[in-house]
């Protein structure tokens, strides 16, 4: 059950302390990113949100092959990281790049007709996103659990969702709740003043101006808060998907006999 996998991922985070390696970083990357961002750096924080991302494939390696039970220790996750990382990072790649190719061809057409560029793309990335997301959210978990190639891990993952909807479903509708709870956590100071504000008055303001009355979003107290929130987001969610493709996954799919044959001298080859 999903609430089941949600209980050993609270376990496993409180037992095992190397998985709050990856929420760290994760916080501290989108902490820096959104300061350079609002401090006007916004070529230095496209670049190390970049190279960030381009790192996240090493921790989520490590993560997964903690829980999978390689080796809780600090040697264990490093090593998880290095032998997942490029596997987890071509396979992100290829469905990134398989989302923006389908989202281009299917404004194509839309654009031609007629319709509002702006209005397209936005459709167009909800109605490829959604899906892609929905089908491919397992490909890294895939590749750790699983041994799984780049483009195995993603067929894998696309099995597992047809499977399994209601469980893959159920995932999202967790991970939402706690980023409501999150978001929240982190914007309850920032609406205050909103709740003050006259509701005439409000209503007559820019989207600049709400902004400049909710206050930098990230500049001193606001951007630990950014880091700590995601911190146990990050590292709650990630615990939970690991647990429930582990106990979903493997459990059903190593019971299933190894097909096969015997010759003619009783030896058995596996197919």
């Amino acid at each position: 059950m999903v609430l089941d996998s949600l209980k050993e991922a609270f376990a496993r985070v409180a037992d095992t302390p190397v998985l709050w390696i990856s929420g760290l970083f994760m916080g501290a990357l989108f902490a820096l990113d959104l300061f350079l961002q609002v401090g006007g750096n916004t070529v230095l924080g496209a670049r190390i949100g970049f190279l960030g991302l381009c790192a996240i494939p090493f921790f989520l390696g490590g993560s997964y092959g903690a829980i999978r039970g390689e080796n809780p220790g600090i040697r264990g996750y490093l090593r998880s990281g290095v032998r997942y990382y490029f596997r987890i990072l071509l396979a992100g790649a290829i469905i990134v790049a398989a989302a923006f190719l389908t989202v281009f061809l299917v404004m194509i057409p839309f654009t031609i007709l007629g319709g509002s560029v702006q209005a397209t793309m936005t459709l167009s990335l909800l109605g490829v996103g959604i899906p892609f997301t929905f089908f491919t959210f397992f490909f890294d978990t895939a590749v750790v659990f699983e041994e799984r190639k780049v483009l195995d891990s993603i067929r894998r993952s696309v099995e597992f969702a047809l499977k399994n909807p209601v469980k893959t479903a159920g995932i999202y509708v967790v991970n939402l709740i706690i980023g409501i709870l999150i978001l929240s956590l982190y914007l309850s100071d920032r609406l205050q003043p909103l709740m003050e504000t006259n509701q005439t008055a409000l209503q007559t303001m820019t989207p600049d101006q709400v902004l400049n009355l909710m206050g930098p979003p990230v500049f001193g107290i606001g951007s630990v808060i950014a880091c700590f929130t995601i911190l146990i987001g990050g590292t709650l969610l990630l615990s939970f998907k690991a647990c429930l493709f582990k106990r979903h996954a493997i459990t059903s799919d190593s019971a299933a006999p190894p097909q096969g044959e015997f010759d003619e001298k009783g030896r058995w080859y596996r197919y």
